[in-house]
């Protein structure tokens, strides 16, 4: 069985048309919408691909009209893209963002699979970066009864064995922050995770973000972010 896990697409439409792989199933950790230029069809496109979806911080963001959670140097950024994305969805749209749920338990070919944005325990706003350490993943891990974790919300990319237990963060695909300005995904196949990268069309992503309604001061941080994979 193979399963292609996305997350933190961000509204980049131009990078969730990159991964083009194919699977048996796909999985979205959240995050579908905020700072890039195109939220409806990144959802229209998530709809139909997706098996499971949960909530990211910034779906909840939109979809409740509440705040990102973000860190300090990210909150401008979030604010300006709030804005726009809430201007340009519908009344479903946006109660379909905030209806997610937080957190997904399903099992498949003999594998228990949890899937979260921030933390396994269902917390939209907790990162977890690769080099947490193994002391805090035993705390994270101690009531999940999983074979492998999915976990979105840091755009950092990974994979780790936690006391059995498989933890993959497939990375952003719509705004990657761990220096490599590719869409960033993961595959599951045959009990085996694998991260990967494909290109996709930066400019045609930053032109459009100059035809929305976002100021110019956050349309040059966030193309500053997509061109060099984060700052």
């Amino acid at each position: 069985m193979k399963i292609l896990v996305i997350s933190d697409v961000h509204g980049n439409l131009a990078a969730l048309d990159a991964v083009s792989e194919r699977a048996d199933m796909v999985f979205c950790l959240g995050d579908i919408v905020n700072y890039g230029h195109y939220p409806r069809l990144c959802m229209e496109r998530i709809r139909g691909l997706t098996n499971t979806v949960v909530r990211g911080n910034h779906d909840n963001a939109i979809g409740r009209n509440a705040e990102c959670g973000c860190s300090v140097k990210y909150q401008e950024l979030s604010n300006a893209g709030k804005v726009f994305s809430r201007a340009v969805l519908n009344a479903e749209e946006k109660e379909y963002l905030g209806n997610l749920p937080v957190s997904a338990l399903l099992e498949s070919d003999g594998k228990k699979f949890l899937l979260s944005h921030g933390s396994p325990g269902g917390d939209l706003y907790k990162y977890l970066r690769p080099d947490v350490s193994d002391e805090q993943w035993d705390s994270e891990l101690t009531d999940v009864s999983a074979d492998v974790v999915f976990l979105g919300h840091t755009h950092l990319p990974m994979v780790r064995m936690i006391r059995g237990v498989t933890v993959v963060n497939p990375g952003s695909v719509g705004q990657p922050r761990d220096g490599i300005p590719m869409a960033s995904y993961a595959v599951w196949e045959d009990g085996h995770a694998e991260i990967k990268r494909v290109h996709y069309d930066i400019e045609a992503t930053i032109k459009g973000l100059h035809e929305t309604s976002i100021p110019l001061r956050q349309v040059a941080m966030l193309a500053k972010i997509l061109r060099e994979g984060g700052m």
